[in-house]
């Protein structure tokens, strides 16, 4: 019993499992052993050790780091690259007025334009809803009309401008830009705003220019009435197309790039009738497979048109020295009789009786005191044989001006100055001439008729030379040098003053008088500069 009872101390004792721990072939620690002396890889520690090292360690984990609290620009400036990165702004000018940033639409590859990246879409979704605002059309060309923005972006604060206003940035928000001045009043602010915002209008159409573009659509600058869907889309909404006086049936701003194009390729505007915008270069590609020939023989016809009504259009089409063809213009009023080119003539150079060498005394005076007889800004509105009479008429001639006129080839001008003043002498006899040749009249007719006009010319003749006083003589056109500067200087003043029945017995006296001019000769006292040795 003693021996167990000493095994079981000895086995209890503290140094019992020193042994153990030699036959242990895994390291342990069970408490119990305050200098573990197992198999292990670094040396036994004493309790104290390292503690500073941990107590280090621990401090260092619990430290807290403070960052610098950030400005409000460089707050501004996160924030805007975040809102750049997904597209919501463009940027900011330099006070931080915000930019809008916009979705990028595709524009097909056509010659219209409607200004911006506009489409037809949405010029026909501006037209609708301003014939809602509105009730109509009347007005939209006159006023201008632009499309406002919306009152949301042209009269608040963008969300970033809302963060400045903050109180740690009092400063930086006066710098901020505003849709308005310090120094405009309230009704100053209340008109900008009137125009330049409203709520009634979508942001993607702020900006249009609808009132220049209906002016075009009106006039045809613009290929819109001219291709039947577009137009069957404008007439649903009821669209006024404005004066068709107004409209030409070429889309002009096409036709005109396709000239400037065809111009600097090939020099010139004298494009032929089957001609047609090639697809390749140097031609654009935009207007590839246009029919210009047929666009340029319709513009020609159109030149009375073009003059008349759209004078802008004209010098654009001399920028590019396009030739007009004036045989192949049509009138104005289709319903009109065709352009006599001896009408043309008289509308551009003047009637032919009125080329005058000399002009007689006191006329120009007197055409103005009457005035003209139609349009002022026609030529053939001055017109009077009256005002010229004298000049031309022989009496007891045979002939008149009409002959004249007839053999310079104004066959027109000389048949309406017949139907007006009759048939000259010569004139009948050769009408009858030809009546007699052709079996229409006998040769009785013909006698009688050679003894009438025989008697009308001696008739002439005697009327002419029981009024010849020594005086008159028919004038060749000369000035009547018998009047004196003063004189003329007050008979222009008595015609200028009366009207064109009320004029004075100077207006109604021949005209030209003839004088003498026979040469006086008169002494002249000689000057000498010197004594001639």
């Amino acid at each position: 019993d003693d021996d167990d009872d000493d095994d079981d101390s000895y086995s209890e004792s503290p140094f019992a499992s020193i042994g153990a721990a030699a036959t242990s072939t895994t390291p342990s620690f069970d408490g119990r052993d305050p200098f573990f002396t197992g198999d292990q890889n670094s040396p036994p520690q004493w309790a104290f050790e390292g503690e500073d090292d941990a107590e280090m360690t621990n401090q260092e984990k619990d430290e807290t780091v403070y960052a610098t609290k950030k400005s409000f620009n460089e707050t501004l400036e996160e924030m805007a690259e975040v809102a750049q990165s997904v597209g919501i702004m463009e940027g900011w000018t330099k006070n931080k007025r915000v930019i809008k940033g916009k979705n990028q639409k595709f524009v097909p590859w056509r010659n219209d334009d409607f200004g911006g990246d506009f489409v037809f879409d949405d010029v026909v979704e501006a037209l609708k809803l301003y014939k809602e605002l509105h009730g109509n059309f009347d007005d939209i060309e006159e006023d201008g009309f632009v499309v406002p923005e919306p009152v949301g972006e042209s009269l608040s604060f963008s969300p970033f401008e809302l963060a400045a206003m903050d109180d740690d940035g009092p400063e930086e928000l006066n710098d901020i830009d505003g849709p308005w001045s310090e120094s405009e009043d309230e009704d100053e602010m209340e008109s900008k705003f009137s125009v330049v915002a409203s709520s009634d209008w979508p942001e993607h159409l702020a900006g249009m220019k609808l009132g220049q573009i209906v002016s075009r659509i009106r006039e045809g600058g613009l290929e819109v009435k001219h291709l039947p869907e577009r137009k069957a889309r404008l007439d649903e909404i009821g669209f006024d197309w404005g004066d068709p006086k107004r409209f030409v049936d070429v889309p002009f701003e096409k036709a005109m790039c396709a000239l400037y194009a065809y111009f600097m390729v090939r020099g010139d505007t004298f494009v032929k009738a089957d001609f047609v915008m090639p697809n390749e270069q140097p031609w654009p590609k935009a207007l590839a497979g246009y029919e210009l020939g047929k666009e340029v023989q319709r513009l020609r016809e159109l030149q009375n048109f073009l003059e008349a009504y759209h004078p802008v259009k004209m010098s654009l089409l001399r920028m590019v020295d396009f030739a007009f063809f004036p045989e192949l213009a049509l009138p104005l009023d289709p319903n009109a009789d065709d352009v006599n080119m001896e009408h043309l003539y008289v509308e551009t150079f003047g009637h032919p009786l009125y080329h005058l060498s000399t002009v007689p005394l006191g006329l120009p005076e007197r055409m103005m005191a009457d005035g003209p007889n139609g349009p002022p800004e026609k030529l053939s509105s001055w017109y009077n044989y009256e005002y010229v009479r004298e000049y031309y008429e022989r009496p007891g001639a045979l002939t008149d001006v009409a002959d004249w006129m007839r053999d310079i080839g104004f066959h027109q001008l000389a048949h309406e100055h017949e139907q007006e003043y009759g048939k000259s002498h010569y004139r009948q006899l050769f009408l009858l001439r030809e009546q007699l040749e052709r079996k229409e009249i006998t040769q009785e007719v013909w006698d009688r008729e050679i003894d009438r006009i025989k008697d009308e010319v001696m008739s002439e003749f005697e009327n002419w030379k029981g009024g010849y006083t020594g005086h008159q003589v028919i004038s060749d056109g000369e000035y009547d040098y018998s009047t004196d500067e003063e004189t003329y200087y007050y008979q222009t003043l008595e015609i200028g003053s009366n009207s064109g029945s009320q004029y004075s017995s100077v207006v109604n006296q021949p005209m030209m008088r003839s004088q003498s001019r026979d040469v006086i000769e008169e002494q002249v006292a000689e000057i000498s500069f010197g004594d001639d040795e």
